[in-house]
């Protein structure tokens, strides 16, 4: 077998770290978007074990990953305004009501879309070269 026959694959360029990555980025836009408790911490601990990562690995094309995972924020607004546009009420079991106006979900769906759609494209491109 001759040296030019043999592949080794390059570090970082798997499926399995592409996710990893997409994880991280679901993290971050999920605590920096949602307003869940604690949400911003969370959010800056994982950008910080993401910046640790980078300094030490170096880039790698998996790590486009994290624009991939950032389309779980506007996927969780558009579900969260799937009722809309409009206002949408809904009863409670002592008969009252809370009524909120919701925004239309189909722009955050295609921001979600778009994001899954660049970070996939530009991890496979620079997975090639």
């Amino acid at each position: 077998m001759w040296a030019e026959e043999v592949r080794v694959p390059r570090p970082g360029t798997s499926g399995a770290a592409f996710l990893g990555w997409a994880l991280l980025g679901a993290g971050v836009g999920a605590g920096l978007g949602l307003g869940i408790p604690g949400g911003l911490f969370v959010a800056l601990a994982l950008v910080l074990v993401g910046g640790l990562l980078v300094v030490r690995q170096g880039l790698r094309p998996a790590q486009l990953g994290v624009v991939t995972g950032l389309a779980a924020l506007p996927f969780a607004l558009a579900w969260l305004n799937r009722r809309g546009p409009g206002p949408f009420c809904s009863g409670g079991v002592t008969g009252a009501s809370a009524c909120v106006v919701q925004s239309n979900p189909w722009p955050y769906v295609l921001v979600g879309v778009a994001l899954v759609v660049v970070g996939v494209v530009l991890f496979v491109r620079t997975r090639r070269v």
